[in-house]
């Protein structure tokens, strides 16, 4: 019987998610928690607490990632994105899951990573 792919590049390639079931539910609740109770308008803070835990506990050909997006830039892009979204009647939204996607990207690094 062949084994699954996960286990199979888990062995070959030393990539894995070592963060526990328990955690990752409490995570999650946090973060919509405090999406709920502030109206979305902490989302960037929130989504950035999250990927912190979450890339804190993936590795990656056995390198540990790490997180290093800053909540405060994100909440200016985020505000930047809506207007756009508004002006445009809502065209802008498709771009914006893109954008977001590469913001979250290029603030994701190896934890061995020098930083200048």
């Amino acid at each position: 019987m062949k084994q699954s792919t996960i286990i199979e590049h888990k062995k070959k390639y030393d990539s894995y998610f070592d963060k526990k079931v328990k955690d990752y539910i409490i995570l999650n609740i946090k973060f919509y928690a405090i999406c709920i109770l502030t109206l979305g308008l902490a989302y960037p803070w929130a989504l950035c607490m999250k990927y912190k835990a979450q890339y804190h506990h993936t590795v990656i050909c056995g390198k540990r990632l790490k997180f290093i997006g800053d909540p405060r830039e994100l909440i200016c892009h985020w505000l930047w994105w809506w207007f756009l979204s508004i002006v445009t009647f809502g065209i802008f939204v498709i771009v914006v899951d893109i954008r977001m996607e590469q913001w979250i990207t290029a603030n994701t690094i190896f934890e061995d990573t020098q930083m200048e």
